[in-house]
């Protein structure tokens, strides 16, 4: 007996189910790099491609690190990029360099040159003024007086001239030309704002808040403007595609993709933002996130310790173990007691005494030594 056409066809999307579904799992756990120095021996260590490598044998100098990647300064002073699982020594001396999650920029005197996506790149033979960086873009002005933007492996000539004032987020370049006309960059397209300078901006990823020169606190939200009040706020700040604020009632709220959420009535004890995820605590210490439109307590006190990254945060609760929040959930991060810890993006390193340290990174534990 022959198997129905039906039974082929569910074979078929079972089967590409799986491949997507592998795909996605591999993605996922790709791309995070992080480091610590054994303070016992001063190994400087690499976590890279799901494992523990000791890269130097002495103390360096000075390391920065991205999502796939982690660049630093050799104790005799040469330039060290790791990727993919590689060290690659650059042949260079003590760079400038500057790191965000997707691109490491770094000169060779006033030569500009980027990794991104494992790859090095040459951008510009002579870099005059200007330069920002963001996760997934740059800035400068070149030796012709030319402000380019470089986006998604294109770059851009937007002006002519430098320009007097910059502002980078992740993938927007907020400016002031030389004319001091405020303007955007974003997604390949330059967008007119204000034909006079902003009292203060802030930009973040899709997303910019200011205050203009009438005092009126407006929102540039993939291309469309919100005007929220009349008059400026006593304070805010952004984060990846929402706006926080205090608003003339002194109550705190934030704007989120167009919808406006009161979360206090008072303005909070302290309010820290990185990337997507807000973290904040009221008068009686209860500690609180605020991620994707969403606020969840994550424990009624205020810890002693705590970081958050794009989708995560991650703090010591008073037993000394290391809980939080990832893409939403809450979650414990170690099994054991912590001493201490840090954040890489997703990877946490935390130490258990002054010998032993462990990683914790896509639900998995990688043990030191």
């Amino acid at each position: 007996m022959k198997p129905s056409r039906l039974f082929y066809d569910y074979t078929i999307y079972m089967k590409h189910f799986f491949l997507f579904l592998s795909l996605v799992v591999f993605l996922l756990s790709q791309g995070q790099t992080a480091y610590f120095t054994d303070k016992n021996w001063n190994y400087f260590n690499i976590f890279s491609e799901d494992r523990i490598v000791k890269a130097e044998f002495i103390p360096i100098v000075e390391a920065k690190y991205g999502k796939d990647y982690v660049a630093y300064i050799r104790n005799n002073n040469r330039f060290i990029i790791s990727t993919n699982g590689e060290q690659k020594d650059m042949n260079i001396v003590n760079p400038k360099f500057y790191a965000k999650d997707n691109i490491l920029a770094y000169f060779v005197d006033e030569q500009l040159w980027i990794l991104e996506n494992g790859k090095v790149q040459f951008l510009c033979p002579w870099v005059e003024t200007n330069f920002a960086l963001g996760d997934e873009i740059l800035c400068f002005t070149n030796m012709y007086g030319e402000f380019k933007v470089y986006y998604q492996d294109s770059t851009y000539i937007i002006g002519q001239w430098a320009v007097n004032q910059i502002k980078a987020g992740d993938n927007t370049i907020v400016y002031l030309d030389n004319n001091n006309i405020f303007k955007i960059f974003y997604e390949g397209e330059v967008t007119f704002l204000e034909s006079n300078p902003p009292f203060t901006y802030k930009t973040s990823k899709d997303i910019l808040a200011y205050v203009s020169n009438l005092n009126d606190f407006i929102v540039w939200y993939k291309g469309e403007t919100n005007t929220l009040m009349y008059q400026k706020p006593s304070w805010y700040e952004v984060g990846e595609e929402f706006v926080a604020y205090i608003d003339d009632m002194e109550q705190f709220k934030v704007w989120y993709k167009g919808e406006t959420i009161e979360l206090m009535s008072i303005k909070p004890k302290d309010v820290l933002i990185k990337e997507n995820v807000m973290v904040y605590t009221d008068d009686f210490g209860n500690f609180y996130c605020f991620y994707k439109g969403k606020v969840s307590r994550l424990a009624p006190y205020t810890p002693t310790k705590f970081q958050l990254d794009n989708d995560i945060v991650v703090f010591r609760d008073n037993y000394g173990y290391l809980k939080g929040m990832f893409n939403g959930e809450t979650t414990s991060f170690s099994k054991e007691i912590a001493t201490d810890f840090e954040l890489f993006n997703h990877t946490v390193v935390y130490r258990l005494d002054n010998v032993k340290w462990k990683v914790y990174n896509n639900g998995n534990y990688y043990n030191y030594p």
